[in-house]
């Protein structure tokens, strides 16, 4: 496990890695914007970098399986006065800055 606690730190946009046990949680570089953080690097390269981290320790038989429990969404600002059909979907930031993976060995 701590090999993957390892590997899972060195993947860029990657803050620290926490074990809890049968879960880890991987905090990400973010900036604090009000209720919101603003994640610094591209979230999808990020995701699929741990992925593909999380699927090599699991063919080399270190862990027998993980699974997703949180990920960070994109919030949008709320929609401002009622203007026919025009959406202002802009978004403002991810909520949390973190994911939580759970593992199973």
């Amino acid at each position: 496990m701590s090999n993957l606690v390892k590997n899972l730190t060195k993947v860029t946009g990657v803050k620290k890695v926490k074990n809890r046990g049968d879960t880890l949680k991987i905090k990400l570089h973010s900036r604090e914007k009000g209720d919101v953080h603003e994640i610094k690097g591209n979230l999808r390269k990020i995701s699929q970098k741990i992925r593909h981290k999380l699927d090599e320790s699991r063919s080399n038989s270190k862990i027998d399986t993980w699974n997703w429990v949180q990920k960070p969404e994109k919030e949008y600002r709320s929609k401002g006065p009622d203007i026919g059909k025009v959406n202002d979907r802009q978004p403002i930031g991810h909520k949390p800055p973190y994911y939580t993976v759970s593992i199973q060995k």
